[in-house]
């Protein structure tokens, strides 16, 4: 008997209705829960190196709590961010610099000349050079309406941006959204000030100081002369962004940061000097920190190969770039190396043009929590970068640091101050200094101790510091933030320091005083008569 071939025709034309209905109900279903869901967008910056890292790791627990998460950075560092583990999580949004992708990248490989130039016009040239590159990007970035068009259309919840570029409250602003603030450095206290949390110069040390919360006289004096130069020099960091400000019609950039309903600080009283935070200002310090991975076979391979004595990490991140400047002090470290026993790994993009010892393995790139996680990892010597600080502590391994720029010199104190390790200058950079400062913290059980027991206060805590800032994202997305917020910055001057309150109360004062004397001196007048009346008589 023959199969009814017209029955079973009949059956596949009513199921391809059936399956076309389903699938488009699963489509509409599917847009539907995309574009009811908060949508938040991040901009890290330009997305260069630790920068996007931090959002990263907030972002990828903002998406487990079902928000959909777009990143805005520079066209720069499109692709690593996107073959990055995070390239699959995020939506992406793309800005043009003004100027060509390999001219981006040659200013920040100018940093590694700081490595062995103590030169502070140096510094201030390359930083100068780095902010008008940012201004011009800023520009480009607001300038482009095809861009904020599109940013406009996607119904964004709130903004995320990196304090380090004030671009992305513009933008904020420009698509009329709240926006918070991931402040990526130490000194929280002095930077959040402007929403009611207290820096008070005489137990919290100003930026680039090197100063810990314990001053004697000397150092006070300076530490508050450097609070007030802070202070008064403050609104010209951002001057070059007032022209944007007004061409766009938003307001100047310290109002903007002022402004920011929630504050991110990449900072955690383990690791920080204590201070006193405003209720919107979220320590979240170490969002980098996670448990270690299992590491590829050849790295893995060379620390079981160390038996005993252990691995040392020696990482600068982009500082330490193979060049003429630089040759002299790649040399000290690979000789230092050579003396110690353990075996060495070191992030180097180039192998230096000369032997290297059979204890060290150069990689261009390090999974650097990773190792850090790993049992035989018995330090790590860098140049005091806010993530790999954090990580040191997560992992519990002591450290020596060399600051070369920024806040890796407020970075050194902290490490210094809680035991964690040593610092080096690297003004004073030798082999024989370089040697000891290794061979003191790999082997002085007091460092190790000190690490294990902060890395066991870090971790005694219900949720990480990722899920840490995304709850608070989501918290102030949902419920908003007025009663966390200090109406601090609604306070004029003469309100903020109480002026107006202690002269009204140094008149009441100095008029009772003047009643009460006038009183005394009528009485007296009075008495004085009333004594001489007798005589008269």
């Amino acid at each position: 008997m023959f199969p009814n071939r017209n029955h079973d025709s009949m059956d596949d034309r009513m199921a391809q209705p059936r399956s076309v209905l389903l699938g488009s109900l699963f489509i509409v279903m599917f847009v539907i829960s995309y574009t009811t869901a908060n949508n938040v967008l991040v901009n890290p910056m330009i997305g260069k190196g630790s920068h996007f890292y931090l959002s990263a790791a907030i972002g990828e627990q903002l998406i487990h709590r079902g928000y959909n998460v777009t990143f805005l950075l520079g066209s720069a560092f499109e692709n690593h961010a996107r073959s990055s583990r995070y390239g699959h999580m995020f939506n992406w949004e793309v800005f043009k610099h003004p100027i060509p992708t390999q001219a981006v990248h040659d200013m920040f490989a100018n940093l590694s000349k700081l490595v062995s130039a103590s030169d502070f016009k140096l510094q201030l040239s390359i930083h100068s050079v780095l902010q008008e590159a940012r201004l011009n990007d800023c520009r480009a970035l607001l300038e482009d309406e095809a861009l904020i068009g599109r940013l406009r259309a996607a119904n964004f919840s709130v903004v995320l941006f990196d304090s380090t570029w004030v671009c992305g409250a513009m933008v904020g602003e420009l698509l009329d959204l709240p926006y918070f603030v991931i402040f990526p450095y130490p000194n929280t206290c002095l930077v959040t000030s402007s929403q009611g949390s207290v820096f008070h110069p005489g137990y919290i040390p100003s930026m680039m100081t090197s100063y810990s919360n314990k001053m004697n006289f000397k150092e006070r004096v300076i530490n508050s002369l450097v609070y007030t130069l802070i202070t008064i020099l403050g609104p010209y960091f951002y001057a070059p962004y007032n022209e944007l400000t007004l061409r766009f019609g938003i307001p100047d950039p310290l109002e903007l940061l002022t402004n920011s309903k929630l504050w991110l600080v990449n900072s955690d009283f383990v690791g920080e000097f204590p201070c006193a935070l405003a209720p919107n200002v979220i320590p979240v310090g170490g969002l980098t920190t996670r448990a270690a991975e299992k590491l590829p076979a050849n790295i893995e391979d060379f620390i079981q190969g160390s038996g005993d004595d252990g691995i040392i990490i020696c990482s600068f991140g982009s500082f330490l770039i193979l060049d003429d400047s630089n040759l002299h002090v790649i040399r000290i470290f690979a000789e230092a190396f050579d003396r110690l026993p353990q075996r060495v790994i070191w992030l180097l993009k180039t192998p230096p043009p000369f032997p290297i010892p059979a204890n060290i393995k150069i990689l261009p790139w390090l999974p650097q929590n990773d190792i850090l996680g790993h049992p035989q990892t018995r330090a790590l010597f860098f140049h005091g970068g806010h993530n790999s600080y954090y990580e040191a502590i997560y992992h519990g391994v002591p450290v020596v640091v060399m600051p070369i720029y920024g806040d890796q010199y407020d970075v050194a104190p902290r490490i210094v101050h809680h035991g964690l390790g040593l610092k080096l200058d690297k003004g004073f950079l030798t082999e024989e200094n370089l040697y000891d400062a290794l061979h003191d913290v790999t082997t002085n059980a007091t460092y190790s101790n000190t690490a294990k027991r902060m890395s066991s206060t870090f971790q005694d805590r219900p949720m990480r510091p990722a899920e840490r800032a995304a709850f608070w994202i989501d918290h102030a997305i949902k419920h908003g933030t007025d009663n966390l917020e200090i109406p601090v910055h609604t306070l004029s001057i003469f309100q903020y320091y109480l002026i107006d309150v202690v002269s009204f109360i140094s008149v009441v004062v100095i008029f009772f005083v003047y009643i009460v004397v006038k009183c005394c001196m009528l009485v007296r007048s009075r008495v004085c008569k009333f004594s001489k009346k007798p005589k008269t008589e």
